[in-house]
């Protein structure tokens, strides 16, 4: 019988509940431990996926002998610090989106996962899907024709609140960490590292971003339009403009399941990828293989990646004037 990949899962918030929705529905895999500061109501997620063990700290975990690989689940301001404590007790990560707050965190993470020998992959679930899958092939197959302009964004509406999350600079808080880096991922997958960069944000009084409107540019000529926002809804569209045609992907583009070729002749195909339970299950297939394997890194969502996602963050944070309190 072909051996099961083992998790822990470090936190037990929104994002680690519909992680594991997905993960007790994927076969090969065991869901072995949850680890969470919040006893009572980690002891009530454990309970829910079937947990064989739940721990109140994260040491316990990453001491698990059973467990292969640690997804964390946390706020992106503790990224560092915890993949950090899981590759240094010989544990295989898969980090929640975006890997940490900036580009010296993220590079270190990357190189002791390298050191170690141990897989490390950012959580960027969209890159994962079947959907991205057949649009790079379409790009692939020159259907389009070389691409002039992608355009993305993601923001939603919430209410200003000190002391929320999205609002508060020691939690990393701001549209470009928390949204931001899923159109921002978009361009670098087709388009690989900007030559440009150039952005324009409003600060809230805490002191981060409400918004950010980016325009990157790459050495071809290319261009995107991306948009973040935690005080704005926006369409969640996104849109693939080449020579011969373009992609229209649709709302909410981040977790699609389907998209348009729209050719400039007029000629229409239409493209359908549902979604085996929540979309999530395909970063987990993804981590399956790579470590059946034994790849220390993903090509779907590689180190190169995700260093290329966060370099870009850095001078974003930078031209809006937001300075985290950074190692």
């Amino acid at each position: 019988m072909e051996k099961q990949i083992n998790w822990g899962i470090l936190g037990a918030g929104r994002i680690a509940d519909k992680f594991c929705t997905a993960l007790v529905n994927t076969p090969g895999n065991s869901l072995v431990a949850v680890a969470s500061r919040k006893e009572e109501s980690g002891k009530a997620f454990a309970s829910k996926f079937k947990a064989k063990r739940f721990y109140n700290n994260y040491l316990s975990l990453v001491n698990d002998l059973d467990i292969d690989v640690i997804y964390i689940a946390t706020p992106h301001v503790f990224h560092y610090e915890q993949s950090l404590l899981c590759l240094n007790h010989n544990k295989h990560v898969l980090c929640e989106k975006p890997m940490s707050i900036s580009f010296h965190q993220t590079q270190e993470m990357i190189t002791l996962a390298q050191k170690n020998n141990l897989f490390l992959m950012e959580a960027m679930w969209t890159a994962c899907m079947p959907f991205m899958q057949k649009i790079k092939e379409v790009i692939a197959m020159d259907i389009i024709g070389s691409i002039q302009y992608v355009q993305a964004d993601f923001g939603f509406s919430t209410p200003f609140d000190v002391d929320s999350r999205l609002f508060n600079k020691a939690l990393g808080g701001g549209s470009i960490l928390d949204v931001g880096v899923y159109p921002i991922s978009l361009a670098t997958l087709l388009l690989g590292e900007p030559s440009g960069i150039q952005s324009f944000s409003k600060l809230s009084s805490t002191g981060v971003d409400e918004y950010a409107n980016i325009i990157l540019q790459y050495p071809n000529g290319a261009t995107t339009h991306l948009f973040s926002a935690i005080t704005t809804q926006t369409a969640i569209e996104a849109t693939i403009i080449g020579t011969k045609g373009r992609i229209k992907v649709d709302s909410p583009w981040y977790m699609a399941t389907d998209f348009t070729v729209i050719l400039n002749d007029g000629t229409t195909k239409p493209y359908s990828f549902p979604h085996l339970t929540n979309g999530f299950e395909y970063e987990i297939l993804e981590v399956m293989n790579c470590l059946k394997s034994g790849l220390t890194q993903s090509q779907l969502v590689s180190h190169h990646q995700t260093i290329m996602v966060s370099k870009i963050m850095d001078e974003l944070l930078k031209q809006a004037g937001v300075n985290y309190t950074i190692v």
